[in-house]
C-alpha cells in the first residue's frame, strides 16, 4: 500500500499480527507486545490480575523489565496499575465502550470526508487494494488475519487523511477495544457487515462525496459499536447464568 502509518503503530502491528523479528525492540517493549497480544486474543481476560513475579518467571526475566512493560500497557489503556492493588487487565464498562466508539465514529467520519476531498490516485489505489485483500481474508475465514487487516486499513485511512492528532487518537482508542473487536469479529455475519461498510466508504471517497463518505465511515464504526454491545450483553448473561448455577 502506498501509505505508511507511523513508526510506533507499524512496529506494534508487526509484533501483534505479523513477524516480530522484522523490528528491533527493547526488552520491556518485547514483553509489552506479548502481553498486548495475549490481552487481544483473550489469554488475559478483562479484570484479570497480572502478577509481576509470575510474569517474570514466564518470560525468564527479572521484575524490572516486566514492571516497565506494564507501564507501557498502562499508557495505552490496556491495563490499570493501582497502588497496593497491583495490575489488572482493563475491563471496559458499557459507558467506556459507548464513549470510545462515539469519538471513533466522529473522527473516522472526519478522516473519510477529508480523503473524499483530496481525490488522490494513491488513496484510490489504497482503497482498491485494501478492499481486495480484505475480501480475500473474509473468504478464508481466518479471524486474526481479518482483524489485522481491518485494523491496518483503519489506520492507513486515518493516516492518509493527514491529521496526526486524528490518527493518534484513533490508534489509541482502536487498540483499547481490539480485544472486544476480536470477539465481535468471531461472528461471520459481523465480518461481512464490516466489509460491506468498508466498500461503502471506499465508494463514497471514489465519488468525491465528502458527506456520503463521512456518513458511511460513521456507519462502519456504529455497526461495530452495536455488535460490541451485543457481545458484552451475551457475555454478561453467560456469567450471570454461571453464577446462578453455582449457587443453585
Amino acid at each position: 500500500m502506498p501509505y505508511q502509518i507511523g513508526a510506533e503503530e507499524a512496529r506494534w502491528l508487526l509484533a501483534s499480527f505479523e513477524d516480530p523479528s522484522k523490528v528491533t525492540w527493547t526488552l520491556p517493549e518485547q514483553i509489552a507486545n506479548k502481553l498486548a497480544e495475549g490481552i487481544i486474543r483473550g489469554v488475559y481476560a478483562p479484570g484479570q490480575h497480572l502478577q509481576e513475579t509470575l510474569l517474570a518467571e514466564t518470560f525468564g526475566v527479572s521484575r524490572g523489565p516486566v514492571r516497565d512493560a506494564l507501564r507501557i500497557l498502562e499508557r495505552e489503556g490496556l491495563v490499570k496499575i493501582q497502588a497496593r492493588r497491583g495490575t489488572t487487565v482493563t475491563s471496559l464498562t458499557r459507558k467506556n465502550v459507548n464513549d470510545i466508539f462515539e469519538v471513533r465514529a466522529a473522527l473516522y467520519g472526519t478522516a473519510a470526508a477529508a480523503l473524499a476531498r483530496q481525490n488522490s490516485p494513491e488513496i484510490l489505489a489504497l482503497l482498491d487494494n485494501g478492499t481486495e485483500v480484505l475480501s480475500h481474508a473474509l473468504d478464508e475465514g481466518n479471524v486474526d488475519q481479518f482483524l489485522a487487516l481491518l485494523y491496518r486499513l483503519s489506520m492507513y485511512l486515518a493516516d492518509a487523511a493527514g491529521n496526526e492528532y486524528t490518527r493518534n487518537i484513533l490508534f489509541s482508542l482502536g487498540r483499547q477495544t481490539l480485544s472486544l473487536t476480536r470477539r465481535v469479529m468471531m461472528i461471520e455475519e459481523n465480518r461481512r457487515l464490516w466489509v460491506a461498510n468498508w466498500k461503502a466508504v471506499a465508494k463514497a471517497i471514489r465519488k468525491r462525496d465528502p458527506e456520503s463518505a463521512e456518513e458511511a465511515a460513521r456507519m462502519l464504526v456504529r455497526t461495530v459499536h452495536r455488535a460490541a454491545l451485543e457481545v458484552m450483553e451475551a457475555e454478561e448473561a453467560g456469567r450471570s447464568e454461571t453464577r446462578r448455577v453455582a449457587h443453585a
